[in-house]
Parts: C-alpha cells; sequence; structure tokens
C-alpha cells in the first residue's frame, strides 16, 4: 500500500507543479522523471515501490487511453481541426504502443543478460566448491 501512495502522490504533486508553474509537459511525465532520479540516487527499489510498480504493469496497455484524451486537451477549436486531431491522436498511439514494445524487448534483454550473468557466477562457485 506504501508503493501506491508514493507513486499517486508523486503524481498528485507532479500535476500541481504543472499547474502552478504552467509548463507544457504533462504532469505524469514529470512525476516519472522524479521518480527515475529518486530510484537512481536511492541505488534499489524499495520492494513496496516494487510490488504497487509490478501490479499498476499488469494494466499498463489501459495507460496508454489517457495520451488520446491529453492530446484532445491541447486543442481549443475542435471542430476545426477534427481531423488533424484524429491523426495525431493516432500517431501518438502507434508511437505510445511501439515505445512500449521497445521498452519491454529492452527489459527483457537486460534481465536475460542479468540472470545468464547470475547463473554463470553460480556455476563457478559450484565449480570451486567441488
Amino acid at each position: 500500500m506504501k508503493g501506491y501512495i508514493f507513486i499517486f502522490t508523486l503524481l498528485i504533486l507532479s500535476d500541481f507543479l504543472v499547474k502552478e508553474t504552467d509548463i507544457n509537459i504533462p504532469g505524469s511525465i514529470i512525476g516519472l522523471i522524479v521518480l527515475f532520479v529518486f530510484l537512481c540516487f536511492k541505488k534499489n527499489v524499495p520492494s513496496s515501490i516494487e510490488r504497487s510498480s509490478k501490479t499498476l504493469l499488469k494494466y499498463l496497455p489501459l495507460f496508454i487511453i489517457p495520451i488520446g484524451v491529453g492530446i484532445k486537451e491541447l486543442f481549443v477549436n475542435f471542430d476545426s481541426k477534427l481531423l488533424l486531431m484524429v491523426l495525431v491522436s493516432v500517431l501518438a498511439l502507434i508511437l505510445a504502443v511501439l515505445i512500449t514494445v521497445f521498452t519491454i524487448w529492452i527489459m527483457k534483454y537486460f534481465l536475460k543478460k542479468i540472470q545468464n550473468k547470475r547463473l554463470l557466477l553460480e556455476n563457478e562457485k559450484g565449480l570451486d566448491v567441488k
């Protein structure tokens, strides 16, 4: 529960920061950047955040929907730019899916590399004992 509270507090604070400073960057992106910097300085992921993030990752495809909603909010004249809005929404969706797939591919690659390294170290330790 602490992990969810931390993640959503970070999201709310980053949205508040965007509204107060009138930055043209979504609050969720700023929240992700702050979380990334926090975890880089911490050097490990707290177990509460890890458990919460694993649960949230199961529903990652549903999080693509707000991208289209965010793009819609950027347009002032909805009727006059409907075709452009649809085009940008489709392109944003395709880009989000490609980035998600690429990110998962990279994570699987590095996790497999780490797992192979662990197995290699375990095998070396096993040979040293015998």
